[in-house]
C-alpha cells in the first residue's frame, strides 16, 4: 500500500507532505506526493510555448514531467532527511480532483493527505473546491490539513 499526498503550490504544502511521511514511516508505507497541472494551465503553457520560433511541438508528456518536478521540489523543501526510496514524485495534467482519485485508486492508497482552506459558504458554491470533492467522492480515508489564517 502507499500513502498519497496532494500538493499545490500553496495552502498548507508542508503539512500535507510532513502529514503524508509520518503516516507513511508509521505504516511502512510508500509515500506518493502528487502534483496536478490543470488541462487550462497546461493548455496556456503550450500556447506560450507556440510563440517561440522554430517551435517543434511538445506532446502532455512535458507538462506531466513539469509537475513531477514540482512535487519534487516541494518534498525536497519540506523534507530535510528523508529516504528516497520512499517518497516518490508523481505529476499528472488534469482535473485535480478527478486525477487524485484516479492515482489513489492505481496505487490502492491507505490514506489520501490533501489541503484546504477556510472559504465562506457562498466561495465554495461559487468556485467549487478540489477538497471537498476529493471528500465526498473518495473511497479511501482522506486526511485533510487546513492552511494557517
Amino acid at each position: 500500500m502507499a500513502i498519497l499526498a496532494a500538493v499545490g503550490e500553496k495552502h498548507a504544502t508542508g503539512k500535507i507532505i510532513e502529514t503524508g511521511y509520518d503516516l507513511a514511516s508509521t505504516y511502512g508505507d510508500e509515500l506518493q506526493v502528487i502534483h496536478i497541472i490543470p488541462e487550462d494551465d497546461a493548455q496556456a503553457h503550450f500556447d506560450e510555448l507556440r510563440t517561440i520560433p522554430d517551435f517543434r511541438g511538445v506532446g502532455i508528456e512535458v507538462e506531466v514531467q513539469r509537475a513531477e518536478e514540482v512535487a519534487a521540489r516541494l518534498v525536497d523543501m519540506v523534507l530535510d532527511d528523508y529516504d528516497p526510496e520512499v517518497v516518490t514524485p508523481v505529476g499528472r495534467v488534469g482535473q485535480p480532483a478527478e486525477e487524485i482519485l484516479a492515482h489513489a485508486d492505481a496505487i490502492d492508497a491507505r490514506y489520501l493527505v490533501i489541503g484546504g482552506r477556510k472559504r465562506t459558504p457562498a466561495g465554495k458554491a461559487l468556485f467549487g473546491s478540489v477538497t471537498q470533492t476529493v471528500i465526498l467522492d473518495s473511497q479511501r480515508p482522506v486526511v485533510t490539513r487546513m492552511a494557517s489564517t
